[in-house]
C-alpha cells in the first residue's frame, strides 16, 4: 500500500514519527476507506497519523466521519509541521468532543495552535481541549500494552449449540491469543432472539484481522465484529451499596469526581444499587469480587454489621478496598476508611482509582474523617 504525500515535507516528518513509533512498536500500513495513514500496532489497536503545515500560527486537520465510527482506533497523531511539534491524542478524547458536532460533508475539521500552551479546537464551534501534556507523549502509545496489552474485544452472535465456546477459544488459541474476560448469554429480544452473544477480551493475537476471518468462517458463527475493550469504554468500576438515600448521596460526589477525571481521557464509572436487609446486603457485598473491572466498595447505610461485616472481611482479602459511612453496626471496624459526608465518601472511592488523582487510600487506611 502507497499512501499519498502532499510534500517532501510532509513526508519527510510523517516517517520521522513513523521512526519514533516504531521503537517500541510494530506497525503495519492498514486501508480504511476515507482514511490515510492509518496502521495497525503490534498486530492489535490502530492509529491514524494526519499531517498539517503552519498557517498564521494555526495547523488545521481534516478528520473524516470514518474516524468517529470506527472504535478500533486507539489514538490520532496530530503533526504540527515538524516531527517534535507531535500531537499524540487517545481517540477518546476527540469522539467524546465530536458526538453532538453535526460534521461537514468531509468530516470535521480540527485547529491546533500553541497560546501559552497547546490548544485543539473543533472548527465552528466553542469546543477546547488543552493537549499541552500530549504533546510528543509517546508513551500513551507504548504504554497500551502495559495497560492492556494490545488488548482487543471481539462480540459475536452464533448459532444456540453446545460447542461454540469451545470452537471459538481454540481458533483464538491457534492465532496466538490469550483471553482475558468473556461473557455469554442467550439473547432475549430483538431480531437475534435466541442466538447465543459471546464477548470476549483477546490479547497477544499475532494478526486480530486473520482472526475474524478464520472465527467468520466457523459454521456456527453468524457475525463478528471488533470493539475497545470495557476497560476503554467505562473503566474502572466504583460500586455502591446501601440505603436509598446515602446510596444516591455518594454516587453524587462519585459522579461528579468522576467526571472530572474522565474529561481528562480517565474512564472510571460508578455503579449503585439501593437494598434493604442484611442478607441481601451480604450477598451484593460478596458479589462484587465477581463484578468485572470493579475496583472500590462504598457501604453507606445508616446500620451494617453481621454478616455484612464478614464479607467486607473477605471482600478486602480479595484486594479491594472498602470504604464505609459512619454508621452504626460493626461495618466501620471492618472497612479501609470510614467517611462521615457521603459525598466526600464518593469522592475519596474514585480519587483512589484515579490515576490522574494523587490520593492513596493506603495512606490513610484505618482512619475516620
Amino acid at each position: 500500500m502507497g499512501y499519498r504525500y502532499n510534500s517532501q515535507e510532509m513526508k519527510q516528518a510523517i516517517e520521522a514519527v513513523i521512526d519514533k513509533i516504531e521503537q517500541s512498536c510494530e506497525l503495519k500500513e492498514y486501508y480504511i476507506s476515507g482514511l490515510q495513514h492509518v496502521y495497525r500496532v503490534n498486530g492489535q489497536y490502530l492509529l491514524v497519523l494526519r499531517y498539517s503545515k503552519n498557517k498564521d500560527g494555526h495547523y488545521y486537520f481534516s478528520i473524516p466521519n470514518e474516524f468517529l465510527y470506527n472504535p478500533t482506533i486507539k489514538h490520532l497523531v496530530l503533526i504540527c509541521e515538524k516531527p517534535e511539534h507531535t500531537i499524540v491524542l487517545p481517540s477518546s478524547l476527540l469522539t467524546d468532543m465530536l458526538e453532538d458536532v453535526d460534521p461537514n460533508d468531509k468530516g470535521w475539521t480540527l485547529d491546533v495552535y500553541d497560546k501559552d500552551g497547546w490548544e485543539l479546537k473543533i472548527v465552528k464551534t466553542e469546543k477546547v481541549l488543552y493537549i499541552d501534556n500530549y504533546v510528543n507523549e509517546y508513551e500513551l502509545i507504548y504504554s497500551r500494552s502495559a495497560i492492556s496489552t494490545g488488548k482487543t474485544a471481539l462480540n459475536m452472535f452464533c448459532k444456540d449449540k453446545p460447542g461454540v465456546l469451545r470452537d471459538i477459544a481454540g481458533m483464538v488459541a491457534k492465532h496466538g491469543g490469550n483471553i482475558t474476560y468473556t461473557q455469554q448469554f442467550i439473547v432475549d429480544k430483538g431480531k437475534r432472539e435466541g442466538m447465543s452473544s459471546v464477548y470476549m477480551e483477546v490479547e497477544n493475537v499475532k494478526d486480530i484481522d486473520d482472526l475474524v476471518k478464520a472465527l467468520e468462517k466457523l459454521p456456527m458463527v453468524q457475525e463478528v465484529t471488533l470493539h475497545p475493550p470495557l476497560d476503554r469504554i467505562y473503566g474502572s468500576r466504583v460500586i455502591i451499596i446501601g440505603g436509598g438515600a446515602q446510596v444516591a448521596q455518594v454516587a453524587m460526589g462519585a459522579i461528579n469526581e468522576a467526571d472530572r477525571h474522565n474529561i481528562r481521557g480517565e474512564r472510571i464509572s460508578v455503579d449503585t444499587i439501593p437494598l434493604v436487609g442484611e442478607d441481601a446486603l451480604a450477598d451484593a457485598v460478596e458479589a462484587v469480587k465477581r463484578l468485572h473491572r470493579a475496583q472500590i466498595l462504598v457501604l453507606a447505610g445508616s446500620i451494617m454489621g453481621g454478616s455484612i461485616s464478614e464479607e467486607v472481611k473477605k471482600l478486602r482479602e480479595e484486594g479491594i478496598p472498602v470504604i464505609s459511612l459512619n454508621m452504626a453496626g460493626s461495618v466501620p471496624d471492618y472497612a479501609d476508611l470510614v467517611v462521615t459526608d457521603p459525598i466526600q465518601a464518593g469522592t475519596f472511592a474514585v480519587m483512589h482509582v484515579a490515576k490522574t488523582a494523587v490520593f492513596d487510600i493506603e495512606r490513610v487506611r484505618g482512619k475516620k474523617f
